[in-house]
């Protein structure tokens, strides 16, 4: 039979002691970031440049738009990096957020198949695009997720003033990288980002859009410490500091997909 020894106890009472701080909000930021941004690679580049400077761990969740909007309401992360500006605002204006920076932005666009069945090869214009896609029918798909990019494109359908509805519009409800992983051949609106990423293993084309551009920004919201006060505040308050900081920014800009710059920093320098 074994037998507890002092020892035993006295080292297991060291260890809790010293592991305490390593576990406390204090030093683990809870950061929520969109699909897009991990579909197109920046992760694994930006992340750690924060970790090694501020001496952070950062503990991702990854999510479309509903998700985010639905922990960040709940407390459940201490700042979130999204592109749906009107749904950011929203979360500032509820006081689950304290305030919003711009960070960076590329646009969305419309990528098409070869065959091209609706005849949009050529045009500049999303919206007469997407009308020749309803008209002929053409396989589109959405990620239809409440991600930032589904909200974009379901803008896109209001301003060009259809309904899209029918066997032809194939509803997912998955992220960016699963609609092309398990491309059908159709249309789909996606961020320059993913498409970079991505485009290697696709067989489709960019349809260019013209002026203006269908934009896609990027901001950064910490969650507000008044609300839910067990936040990490000053973990979120140096990432926001960090990723709009000169450094931070210079980082974004480094990124680069195959010599490609997927995204571009527009933050206004603190």
């Amino acid at each position: 039979m074994r037998t507890f020894s002092w020892r035993g106890a006295l080292l297991l009472c060291f260890l809790l002691a010293f592991a305490a701080p390593i576990l406390t909000a204090e030093n683990v930021l809870r950061l929520e970031m969109t699909t897009t941004t991990e579909d197109s690679g920046p992760l694994k580049f930006l992340l750690p440049a924060f970790e090694k400077t501020k001496g952070m761990k950062l503990r991702t969740t990854i999510g479309g738009m509903g998700q985010m909007l639905k922990f960040a309401r709940n407390g459940d992360v201490d700042t979130v990096l999204t592109h749906s500006r009107s749904d950011e605002e929203k979360l500032i204006e509820d006081g689950f957020g304290i305030a919003r920076f711009d960070v960076m932005y590329n646009d969305f666009v419309i990528v098409l198949p070869k065959e091209d069945p609706a005849r949009i090869r050529g045009l500049t214009d999303a919206k007469i695009a997407l009308g020749k896609i309803m008209q002929a029918q053409a396989t589109f798909v959405s990620r239809a997720d409440e991600s930032g990019t589904h909200r974009a494109e379901q803008r896109l359908w209001r301003e060009a003033g259809f309904t899209p509805q029918g066997s032809w519009y194939l509803r997912t409800g998955s992220g960016m990288g699963e609609v092309f992983a398990n491309e059908r051949g159709g249309y789909t609106l996606t961020d320059r980002g993913t498409l970079v990423q991505q485009r290697k293993n696709l067989e489709l084309e960019l349809l260019l859009p013209g002026e203006p551009k269908i934009p896609n920004q990027y901001g950064v919201i910490a969650i507000n410490p008044k609300k839910y006060p067990y936040v990490n505040a000053n973990g979120a308050a140096r990432f926001v500091d960090w990723i709009v900081s000169l450094k931070g920014q210079r980082h974004i800009a480094e990124y680069k997909i195959d010599g490609q710059q997927p995204f571009f920093p527009n933050a206004k320098l603190r």
